[in-house]
């Protein structure tokens, strides 16, 4: 059975971990024996025992997305609940919006595009970014707006670098209006609210790049 993620949740066995991250038990294992380091027994590890003496091991949410959040995409990844799942429990570095005026979908795949682009350009191929980006329609016109997602092997230090690039395809921030929003995912307080808010029922359309 497949187990949905729940914020409030602070301690996982080894089968829902396996179901959230969509990988078999045996990666499971695996992964946390290569993690030693980050098991500490009583803080992010424990041991309980049932009155029959059957042991199962736990292991804390704060832990989970350095050993898990990043791993392949699923082969069938164009069904859209594999896709949402593996959006919503993959590690990001930073979590953010743009709503530029009067923007078609065409035109905010380019915008999203350039970004994307432009950072392979700076940091290059072998840094592993992957953008992950999807557009709502916006409330009160006929245009959209996007919600976007951002990982990279190699960090990223020059936060002022992004935002340039967001001014450019979303203009300056004013006293009445915001453009763009961007700031580092805080898994440790938030968990994966924002990755699965960043990918909502309401999208019409979405993409992984890299």
């Amino acid at each position: 059975m497949k187990i949905r993620y729940d914020r409030n949740k602070e301690w996982y066995n080894i089968k829902e971990i396996g179901s959230l991250f969509q990988i078999t038990n045996t990666i499971c294992k695996k992964r946390l024996r290569l993690n030693k380091s980050l098991l500490i027994e009583g803080e992010t590890f424990k041991l309980l025992k049932s009155k029959r003496g059957k042991k199962t091991h736990l292991y804390n949410y704060s832990i989970l997305n350095d050993i898990f959040g990043i791993r392949n995409k699923p082969k069938d990844i164009k069904k859209r609940s594999i896709r949402v799942n593996f959006i919503g429990t993959s590690k990001w570095d930073y979590i953010g919006f743009i709503t530029p005026q009067r923007s078609t979908l065409m035109d905010l795949k380019n915008k999203v595009r350039y970004v994307y682009d432009q950072l392979i350009l700076k940091y290059g191929k072998k840094s592993g970014i992957k953008l992950f980006y999807s557009f709502e329609p916006n409330p009160n016109d006929n245009y959209y707006h996007c919600h976007f997602l951002i990982y990279s092997k190699k960090k990223i230090e020059e936060l002022s670098h992004l935002i340039y690039l967001l001014e450019i395809i979303g203009g300056d921030k004013t006293k009445d209006e915001t453009p763009y929003i961007i700031r580092q995912y805080d898994y440790l307080n938030f968990g994966y609210t924002g990755s699965f808010y960043s990918f909502k029922e309401k999208s019409v359309y979405d993409d992984l790049l890299g």
